[in-house]
């Protein structure tokens, strides 16, 4: 038996990584939902790196960065309430929106390391241990329980 498969209370161990590695990437959409209201706050506190008042690049990186956060709380945010709600009601829609999600919390991060590594590494470092390594892990643990969905 894989012990992803094992389960725990309610869900197989790797549905539970799933389920986790969700709620981190809930954090991520906070993190943007909240930059959206203050831009200088979310700056301050480290949430987004560029400000509009700097030189035109900072500039124009800042606008690029908005139109990321207009982006996710328009689609991946409700992706995942919806991966997340499929997946407590054992739905396979909740294994589908989840695997969409997930790699959606592999990408962005990754693609925020290729573009910025040189400026900010250690803002891609935390990125990439909160949300791409748990990203991946919640993939491998709804993979190796897609048997449970076909059940529902």
């Amino acid at each position: 038996m894989n012990i992803l498969n094992k389960s725990i209370g309610r869900f197989p161990l790797g549905i539970w990584i799933a389920i986790i590695a969700l709620l981190s990437l809930f954090l991520a959409w906070f993190m943007q939902a909240y930059s959206l209201l203050n831009w200088d706050i979310a700056v301050d506190i480290g949430f987004q790196n560029e400000r509009f008042t700097g030189d035109a690049v900072e500039r124009t990186w800042a606008h690029e960065s908005w139109g990321v956060a207009v982006a996710d709380m328009l689609w991946a945010m409700p992706l995942g309430i919806v991966a997340l709600i499929g997946l407590l009601r054992k739905r396979s829609y909740g294994f589908a929106a989840g695997l969409m999600e997930l790699s959606i919390g592999v990408y962005f991060p990754l693609v925020f390391a290729f573009q910025r590594w040189m400026s900010n590494p250690e803002t891609v470092t935390i990125a990439i241990f909160l949300w791409t390594i748990p990203s991946l892990l919640g993939i491998i643990g709804l993979w190796a329980n897609r048997e449970y969905f076909e059940k529902y």
